[in-house]
């Protein structure tokens, strides 16, 4: 349960970072919008560009808090349907699953955050790694968060299936 207390630790961290994001986001396209349509004879070239790159921070980080929480979409209506101990099997396997494709995203992000050193951003000049580098943050984010909920759902024998305990999901 320590490794499960230190990525809580963690995720503390990447929440703070989502939302600081998430402000900057805004602000800049925010301020895109000012410009193109107010105050038309100024110009920030730069604004598109780093709204797309703080969008695909945000989406890998937001994506590694939704693996923590369980809250990733999923088809649930098969575990649902199966008998108890054949959905929550199918459940931790898919869990698995996840385990690799995050794994083998970590992966081509290293190559990828790599190859960003070749390249610059066309507005900004900087260089593509640091946002390529999002991807590989992310994965490992992702996995050790899904690790975390899984120690933290055996630990507690809290049913994994998930959408059986959300008080939120209605069945219709």
């Amino acid at each position: 349960m320590r490794f499960v207390k230190i990525i809580d630790k963690i995720n503390v961290l990447a929440e703070s970072l989502l939302a600081i994001i998430l402000s900057i986001m805004a602000i800049v396209v925010m301020l895109q919008v000012l410009v193109r349509f107010i105050f038309e004879q100024f110009s920030v070239p730069w604004s598109e560009e780093i709204a797309k790159y703080l969008m695909i921070w945000l989406t890998f980080i937001g994506s590694a808090i939704a693996a923590r929480r369980a809250k990733l979409i999923a088809i649930e209506s098969v575990i649902i349907a199966l008998p108890e101990k054949a959905g929550k099997a199918l459940k931790f396997f898919a869990h698995f699953v996840s385990l690799v494709f995050y794994a083998i995203l970590f992966v081509i992000g290293i190559d990828w955050f790599q190859f960003g050193f070749t390249e610059t951003a066309p507005v900004m000049k900087i260089s593509k790694s640091y946002v390529y580098a999002s991807m590989m943050v992310g994965a490992a984010l992702m996995m050790v968060n899904t690790l975390a909920y899984l120690i933290e759902t055996i630990h507690n024998k809290e049913d994994i299936r998930g959408a059986v305990n959300d008080d939120d999901v209605d069945l219709i």
